[in-house]
């Protein structure tokens, strides 16, 4: 069928390069044809292709990497001159792989009208496409539609062959991944955003229980991340670090103001409702699946290594080695910092302590690694330097749910 309004034949495409009857899948310039199938669209290059692009996917990268890596495959996929994906937004840029002399990478928007975005279009013969601009350059051009997110352009085979269906195809697919990825990526940029809002809501609202100890969550969290970092802890695991810090004491809101803020000793009742915190904790966290990691953390900070610590009693390897540098950073952040009840201690008090509870009431390398790094603790504690919550959150969204 002939369409007099765009000068284009539509034909149906069909995968391994064949074309037949009237249909709007594809979109053929008017005597040009598809040309013959090439070797290029082999099933053994399409499953290489396709596979590389699938293992470097990845929802927490943000879309223009991985269009600047599909459309670099693709382009030496094919043997193209130039590769452009095209998305559909106007703020978002034409991410373009290779050079066709006289396209610049906006062109590429003007290069088809909007009555052929939404079908596939194959011109060899781009004299017979109503183009708004189509420079000298161009000798043979293809491009498919992905949906609501763009097109993929394919420009100039380096061989001067004809585009045919094995071509489409491979771009078919790869256009799909692209917007596949792009509209992953916006899903989890909202996950992270309120996953993001949750934790700071949470470490807030610690803050408001107790102003005596506002900050106490975040310089623990930092100063852990340094101890770990001291320790060689992978990055990953240095994140979720990171967030068990920032939401160790988060089980304090439960815990009666009259409690939590008196000034005087606790009794032994009193000292028991505060224990209750760490279970309170974990009460509040565990629904939240992307955080359930840090439960241990959360749970077991105030354990001691000889066994005398709470909830559980756990002694040495039982306590889990995250709960044990939070429970060095806890401490010493606690005693670098004025109480309602006393006074901070002073470094060389605060160096005492820590000295006597070496493998007593703390891991022992735990606190050589402290020692090792203790300039950098208190620049930390004053500076809030270390690891960010972006980044954090993104290591916990980036897990199995």
């Amino acid at each position: 069928m002939f369409d007099d309004r765009s000068g284009i034949e539509q034909v149906t495409f069909r995968p391994g390069g064949s074309v037949a009857g009237p249909g709007k899948a594809l979109a053929v310039v008017a005597g040009a044809g598809v040309g013959k199938a090439s070797d290029s669209g082999d099933e053994e290059g399409e499953h290489v292709v396709i596979g590389r692009l699938i293992r470097r996917l990845r929802i927490s990268d943000p879309p223009a990497r991985f269009q600047a890596l599909a459309t670099n495959v693709l382009r030496a996929s094919l043997g193209m001159a130039a590769v452009a994906w095209v998305p559909i937004e106007e703020p978002e840029e034409v991410v373009v792989s290779g050079d066709v002399e006289g396209i610049a990478p906006s062109s590429y928007r003007l290069f088809l009208p909007p009555a052929l975005r939404d079908s596939v279009l194959v011109a060899n013969d781009p004299a017979g496409v109503p183009l708004a601009t189509t420079p000298a350059s161009v000798h043979r051009f293809a491009s498919t539609p992905a949906g609501v997110s763009g097109w993929l352009v394919v420009v100039n085979p380096l061989d001067e062959r004809l585009i045919a269906g094995p071509e489409i195809e491979r771009m078919q697919y790869v256009a799909s991944l692209i917007a596949t990825q792009s509209n992953n990526a916006r899903i989890y940029a909202d996950l992270k955003e309120l996953l993001f809002g949750i934790i700071r809501a949470l470490t807030a609202a610690i803050d408001a229980k107790d102003p005596y100890t506002s900050g106490h969550s975040e310089r623990v969290a930092r100063i852990a991340v340094r101890i770990a970092e001291e320790l060689g802890m992978p990055p990953q695991k240095r994140s979720d670090l990171y967030l068990a810090g920032l939401l160790h004491d988060i089980g304090k809101i439960g815990i009666d103001d009259d409690v939590l803020k008196k000034s005087g000793p606790l009794t032994r009742d009193e000292y028991r409702k505060i224990q209750e915190h760490v279970e309170i904790g974990v009460t509040i966290l565990k629904d939240l699946k992307k955080l359930r990691h840090i439960l241990p953390g959360v749970r077991h900070h105030h354990e001691s290594l000889d066994g005398s610590g709470y909830p559980d009693r756990l002694e040495g390897d039982q306590i889990p080695f995250e709960a044990r540098i939070l429970a060095v950073a806890d401490s010493f952040d606690a005693m670098s910092s004025n109480r309602p009840y006393r006074k901070r201690l002073t470094p060389s008090q605060i160096d005492e302590i820590l000295r006597k509870g070496r493998g007593v009431q703390w891991d022992a390398a735990i606190i050589d690694a402290l020692f090792a790094c203790r300039l950098d603790l208190e620049a930390i504690r004053q500076k809030g330097l270390g690891e960010s919550l972006v980044g954090a959150v993104d290591g916990a969204l980036g897990r199995p749910g």
